[in-house]
């Protein structure tokens, strides 16, 4: 998929650039082991290597699309809303057949203890008994995912521990505080900001509905 050069910048960077994604968290938050993904500090704020940045979005992308274009199952956990009440990133994963969970959804081992939770939650659908708004979520995923996507993960949580002791591939969007040393595929960047949210947004589904197979 080529893309577009806008000036002396292509989409990715321009985009990056604009939504200031190279802005980190404070210079406390900064985990030290990350390094190598920054150029330094600005007024006690982080500033990203948005060379490294771009790269990692781009062999993600890839690795996205080739698992969509082979119908394999992608879990997207954390994406957020752009607005209250807005379900683009819903919409998109359910049009596209893959899964989206809150992080506030996620229930703790549920890779691990999927086949029980999965009965448990037949048994109360049965007896029209399902309130949990955990377990309303997390019924439509009907099998283990091929492929996991964490938004914007601040630390290393219960939730990427767990996907990495199942050996499930994953890709992070991930910011400074965050320890990158067990992860293959991550992206490093500042993507709290709204404008950041709006093109992630558009490159996924931009990949998501291609028809056809083109090389990134």
């Amino acid at each position: 998929m080529k893309i577009k050069k806008i000036k002396r910048y292509n989409l990715i960077n321009y985009n990056l650039l604009k939504s200031r994604s190279y802005l980190g968290l404070q210079k406390l938050s900064f985990y030290y082991l990350n390094s190598s993904y920054i150029l330094g500090f600005r007024k006690n704020f982080s500033l990203f290597n948005l060379k490294y940045t771009k790269n990692y979005i781009k062999k993600s992308l890839l690795i996205i699309y080739k698992f969509h274009y082979y119908n394999k199952k992608i879990l997207f956990i954390g994406f957020p809303s752009f607005s209250t009440g807005n379900k683009n990133y819903d919409l998109l994963f359910y049009s596209t057949d893959h899964y989206h969970v809150a992080y506030d959804n996620w229930i703790n081992n549920f890779l691990m203890n999927y086949k029980q939770i999965m009965l448990l939650t037949k048994k109360l659908l049965l007896k029209k008994n399902l309130n949990n708004k955990e377990l309303k979520t997390v019924i439509g995923i009907k099998q283990i995912p091929d492929l996991i996507v964490v938004y914007n993960q601040t630390k290393q949580t219960k939730i990427v521990k767990e996907i990495l002791s199942n050996k499930i591939p994953l890709i992070s969007f991930m910011n400074s505080s965050s320890n990158l040393s067990n992860l293959e595929y991550k992206i490093l960047g500042g993507f709290h900001n709204l404008k950041t949210k709006h093109f992630i947004y558009f490159l996924l589904k931009s990949i998501l509905t291609l028809s056809k197979f083109k090389k990134i």
